[in-house]
């Protein structure tokens, strides 16, 4: 059985619901990088179902598709992914972003977690990123939580879902600029 290691930055979650999830995984692949995809039942993890996505991933050429949108992005977004492709995404910078994500993930072949600011929409979002890939004989999907707060509504401004303004603490800053 997958130990966990209590000095790993995801151990350092404030986020319950991520640290029940990295520790489900960690007990579905055992002492094997990753679980298979039929192994990881979402009743399991209905607790934190508003924060996770399905992402199937694709080889030659690679290719990441939303089979599942966590309903959380999905708000924030104002836009439902599931079904497209992520090169698909229409806005440039969170295209880029989700695409920096998952190749992370497929080529280094791990799992990982990351917290930080993206700058999405020319705003800076607060992010916390957990990455967990689903692999028979090469990773075929990747289940996602993420939590996301996005800026704060500027005075005046109607447009988009309601949003809410959070200051982490010393949150470490992960840039990703606009594409064309």
């Amino acid at each position: 059985m997958a130990t966990v290691d209590p000095n790993s930055p995801i151990e350092r979650s404030k986020d319950e619901l991520l640290l029940r999830l990295y520790r489900y995984w960690s007990e579905r692949r055992a002492d094997r990088p990753f679980p298979a995809p039929k192994e990881i039942d979402p009743a399991n993890y209905a607790y934190a179902a508003e924060r996770v996505s399905l992402i199937e991933v694709h080889h030659d050429p690679l290719r990441f598709r939303y089979r599942f949108v966590a309903p959380q992005l999905t708000a924030h977004l104002g836009y439902d992914m599931a079904g497209m492709y992520v090169d698909e995404i229409p806005e440039p910078s969170m295209r880029q972003f989700a695409r920096a994500c998952y190749e992370r993930a497929v080529q280094r072949q791990t799992h990982f977690y990351e917290q930080g600011t993206v700058l999405i929409r020319l705003d800076e979002w607060w992010h916390e990123t957990l990455v967990l890939p689903l692999a028979t004989d090469s990773i075929d999907a990747l289940l996602i939580y993420r939590n996301t707060v996005p800026p704060a509504t500027v005075e005046g401004h109607t447009e988009g879902p309601p949003r809410i303004h959070v200051t982490p603490l010393a949150a470490p800053k992960t840039t990703v600029r606009p594409g064309p």
